[in-house]
């Protein structure tokens, strides 16, 4: 059984997310010990209910697990755990952070000294100019570039770091042997030989509209500033550039012509505090002369306190959550958000511990 497998059999246990993956392992030191664990103490750990400690114990399908490391291998991918060298340090900087990575290509040292651009698939054909002039300019001085490699913005930020040579990461809502989208197969080859796909998501999994939420972050996470481009005033990008914001990281925005739907998320962010972004230079001026070398321990993690004067943003389901359950339509009707927006928060928020899922899609405060 190689070291991998715990990692993997662990967090694909029901009911073990991010939060609760962490916990066991500092409980017990690494995954493979929580297996050996008994159930009394596995029970001692907050959040684990007599079902999940059951199901940790009697598990037993190790060659199942073998047989997946070996189509990941097939497809010429690697699994990356936290406890890996060759993890992203950024990574393990932030909340709830990934366990393991699907990784097809490489991350080296120097993409600490990363930039993500995102924003609307939907780009004009500024924003796709704006972008992939940004892209080219900061690889061609050494800054890793990272993105999603969704159309629009993100294709462009991918192809403008090739263009000039450097190395650029995309994270995937999907796994890293499905090509989403299709027409991007061929820029997706070429990331891999330079630079990375990356994504958490077993091999096969298709590109659900909840993953993409949760890949965001990794996004974030793997960067130093987070530049929004081109996006509507409720969009995927704001979501990057709020979990950015809870990370530590910068925040950006590109402005754009006023008359332009995708304009009004930038300019918003532009009013809340984010530095306008006109050139490269802009947004190497806010970056520390040196990448973070080393993550902090997990147990020693603190929230970032926002710098006065600087973009503070809060989710705005919050005010609407208590200890009362409440359903997926009645946050719909109280918050006037469309019921895809209301998913993605609540999968964020959950993500960060503040809410908890009932049966029957109802939704609390995790007090």
């Amino acid at each position: 059984m190689t070291d991998t497998l715990p990692w993997l059999a662990l967090k694909g246990i029901p009911g073990v997310g991010w939060v609760l993956f962490e916990r066991l392992t500092r409980a017990f030191g690494n995954p493979g010990a929580v297996f050996s664990a008994s159930e009394a103490a596995l029970l001692a750990v907050k959040g684990v209910s007599p079902a999940m400690a059951q199901a940790i114990r009697s598990f037993r399908d190790w060659d199942r697990l073998e047989r997946h490391l070996e189509r990941v291998r097939a497809v010429g991918a690697q699994v990356v755990t936290a406890a890996d060298p060759a993890f992203p340090p950024g990574l393990k900087q932030i909340p709830y952070p990934p366990a393991y990575l699907y990784v097809q290509g490489a991350v080296l040292p120097e993409d600490a000294w990363a930039v993500a651009l995102v924003g609307t698939r939907a780009a004009s054909y500024y924003g796709l100019k704006t972008c992939r002039r940004l892209a080219r300019d900061l690889a061609s001085r050494g800054i890793t570039v990272v993105s999603g490699l969704a159309r629009g913005i993100d294709t462009a930020a991918h192809q403008g770091a090739l263009e000039a040579g450097g190395r650029t990461l995309a994270v995937l809502g999907c796994g890293v042997d499905v090509s989403y989208p299709p027409e991007n197969r061929e820029l997706a080859g070429k990331i891999s030989r330079q630079g990375a796909l990356l994504s958490e998501f077993p091999l096969g999994t298709p590109p659900e509209p909840q993953n993409f939420p949760v890949r965001n972050r990794l996004i974030s996470g793997l960067s130093l500033a987070v530049v929004v481009v081109e996006a509507g005033e409720r969009s995927g990008a704001g979501i990057t550039a709020r979990l950015g914001l809870e990370q530590g990281r910068e925040v950006m925005a590109v402005p754009g012509p006023l008359d332009s739907p995708v304009s009004a998320g930038p300019h918003r962010l532009i009013q809340q505090g984010a530095k306008l972004v006109r050139q490269a230079d802009d947004i190497l001026a806010e970056l520390p002369r040196q990448p973070p070398p080393n993550a902090q321990p997990a147990e020693s993690r603190q929230p970032p306190t926002p710098r006065p004067g600087r973009l503070i943003l809060e989710d705005p389901l919050l005010p609407w959550l208590g200890s009362q359950p409440l359903q997926l339509d009645e946050l719909v009707e109280l918050s006037r958000l469309p019921a895809a927006e209301v998913m993605s928060r609540l999968t964020l928020l959950e993500l960060q511990g503040l809410v908890r899922e009932l049966p029957g899609k109802c939704y609390v405060l995790n007090h």
